[in-house]
Order: C-alpha cells, then sequence, then structure tokens
C-alpha cells in the first residue's frame, strides 16, 4: 500500500473516531436525564438482589422465590399503609399547597405590624414586590411539593426498572460485559462487585436514616403543634435522601407554617429539624456507614454542585450514590497505595 493511501486510511480512521466520540457525548448529552434514572435504577436493583438474597438463605429457597416473597409482603404493607392512611396524607399534601401561601401573607402581615419590619421594608425598592414576591415564591413551593405527578411517574419508571433488573441481573450483566474487549472483562467484574457491595450498604443505611427523620421530625413538630405535622415528617424523610440540599428544602415549609402559628413554635421547629438532623448527621449515619465507603462531605457537596449544572434536581438527588459508585471503582483501579505497600502478615503456627 502506498504512503497515500495509508494517510487516507489513518485520517478515515480519525475522522470516524472523532465523529464516532463526537455522537457518543451528543446521546450521553441529550439522554443525561434518562441515564441517570437508569443509573438509580440499577441502585434499586442491588438493594432489592441483596433482601432477595438475605431472604433466600434464611428461608433457603430460590433467589426468585425469595423476591417473589419479598414483593407480596411490600405489596401487602404498601395496600395497608394506603388503605389506613392514605386519604389522609392526600388530604394533607392539598392542604399544604394551600397553606404555604396563606402563611407567607400572614407572615409579611406580621413583619409589617411592627416598627422594626417597616424599617426593613422600606430599604427595598418597592414593598408591595416583597410580599407579591413572598407570595409568589411559596406558592411555588406548594406547587412542587403538591403537583406531584411528574415525580410520580419517574418513580413508577425506576421502580418498574428495578424489579426487572433485580429478577435478571445477570441476563443484564453479560449484555454489558459484551460492549468490553475480552481482556477488560476480570476487570469490569471486580468493578461491579465493588459498587455493588458499596451500594447495598449506603442504600440500606440511608433507608434506615430516612425512617428515623421521618420519624422524629413528625413526632416533633406533632408535640410543639404545627400542623400537617406527618406530611411534614414524610417530606423531611424522603429529601434526606439528598445530603446538604436536602435538610434545607425540608426545613422551610415546616419553619414557614410553624412561624404562622407564632414566632416561638417557628423556633421551636427550627430547633426540632436542628436537633434531628445533627443526630441522624453527626451519630447515626456514621454509626451506619461503618461497613461501607464513608463519603467526604466535599466530594458529595461537589458532585451535586456539577450534576445540578448538568441534569438538574435529578442530578443533586442522585450525586452522592454516583459518587459512591465512582470511589467503588476508584478502589479497584487504583488501590490503596499503603494497604499495596504492607507486606502480608506473617503466618502462625499453632
Amino acid at each position: 500500500m502506498s504512503s497515500d493511501a495509508r494517510f487516507r486510511t489513518r485520517t478515515g480512521y480519525v475522522l470516524l473516531l472523532i465523529t464516532s466520540l463526537g455522537l457518543a457525548l451528543t446521546i450521553l448529552w441529550i439522554g443525561r436525564v434518562i441515564f441517570l434514572l437508569l443509573f438509580a435504577a440499577v441502585v434499586g436493583a442491588v438493594l432489592i438482589t441483596a433482601v432477595g438474597d438475605w431472604l433466600g438463605s434464611r428461608l433457603r429457597m430460590r433467589r426468585s422465590f425469595a423476591l417473589a416473597v419479598f414483593f407480596l409482603i411490600v405489596g401487602l404493607l404498601i395496600g395497608v399503609v394506603l388503605w389506613l392512611q392514605g386519604p389522609t396524607f392526600v388530604l394533607q399534601f392539598q392542604q399544604l399547597g394551600t397553606q404555604l401561601p396563606a402563611a407567607a401573607r400572614q407572615i409579611y402581615a406580621q413583619i409589617t405590624s411592627h416598627n422594626w419590619g417597616h424599617w426593613l421594608l422600606s430599604k427595598t425598592p418597592d414593598p408591595g414586590q416583597v410580599s407579591d414576591g413572598l407570595s409568589f415564591a411559596f406558592s411555588s413551593i406548594g406547587g412542587i411539593v403538591v403537583s406531584s405527578a411528574t415525580l410520580l411517574a419517574g418513580l413508577v419508571i425506576v421502580l418498574s426498572l428495578s424489579v426487572y433488573f433485580a429478577i435478571e441481573p445477570d441476563l443484564y450483566y453479560r449484555g454489558l460485559r459484551r460492549l468490553f474487549p475480552a481482556e477488560t472483562r476480570p476487570t469490569l467484574d471486580s468493578c461491579a462487585h465493588s459498587v455493588a457491595q458499596i451500594l447495598r450498604w449506603w442504600v440500606l443505611a440511608k433507608l434506615i436514616s430516612m425512617s428515623m427523620v421521618g420519624l422524629l421530625i413528625a413526632t416533633g413538630l406533632a408535640s410543639i403543634g404545627v400542623p400537617l405535622a406527618g406530611s411534614l415528617g414524610l417530606i423531611a424523610a424522603g429529601l434526606t435522601f439528598i445530603p446538604n440540599v436536602g435538610p434545607i428544602i425540608a426545613a422551610v415549609p415546616a419553619i414557614l407554617l410553624a412561624l404562622a402559628v407564632s414566632p416561638t413554635t417557628g423556633l421551636l421547629a427550627a430547633v426540632v429539624f436542628a436537633v434531628v438532623f445533627t443526630l441522624e448527621g453527626y451519630m447515626v449515619t456514621p454509626w451506619l456507614e461503618r461497613k461501607i465507603v464513608r463519603l467526604p462531605p466535599a466530594l458529595t457537596l461537589t458532585m451535586q454542585l456539577l450534576l445540578a449544572a448538568v441534569a438538574g434536581p435529578v442530578g443533586v438527588a442522585l450525586a452522592a450514590p454516583i459518587a459512591a459508585a465512582g470511589l467503588g471503582i476508584l478502589d479497584i483501579l487504583v488501590p490503596n497505595e499503603k494497604e499495596a505497600a504492607e507486606p502480608p502478615p506473617a503466618s502462625t503456627k499453632i
């Protein structure tokens, strides 16, 4: 082959590689939210398979039967909860959507009833805009809390995919392995095992901390007389899944409704959130994370900022498990130098 032909061949390969890479990046960018939802489904499947393996070992049955038992138990529990408390929660969320704007207007009226409030509002360009802005902001918060059709649809999709992945994980994983060269598949297997173990314990720890936070927040708010304490506790439990940002978002509607009752109640509500999330962040979560990788807070916050710019709220919600999965892969690809340098323990003979 002449030099010109070789040059044209190499140029064609380079152009094909650049075009393929650009097409892949374009597809990744267009479907970034879909890929994040697929990752969320993988996280759910990891937890479901862990429960199925545990039930199978305890009941001494095949994992497929153990998963059927698990789905039956979960379905019955959800059905009982919806039958007993479903209408109450629906009514509370509807009331939350109407009471948040009313509470904002009431707080504005309380501020304007004091001299310091008039002085503070006089420093703003237009006091009327402040009232309209507060009402609009908290009306939007109420709409976000109540109009959850999109969120519900996303959860149904993620849960459905999680079930499909959990029922036949080997089928999907074999398809993924075929995309990699044969010489890299052992490394892929090690990375997948490490990620599965980390995500399994991370999600389990999060579920326990979410349940604890929801119960304590609902009990604490009800004890100080905050309305809709059950729904606020449920919101706090769900937002606990999102580190750093979730607790702040969860506290806003609760403190707002508490301030509408009285300033003292608002202060007590803030204390309830501070105590509960301090307990969760500095005692419960570290105790639960003894068996898993502990995510550095700076790393989690950095991932949240990056994924917020890329995928919005979905990226913020999944930043922590993505960071955990990344650390699991890093442990395989770049082993700890200290552990690698340490000599193996000397064998002892008895």
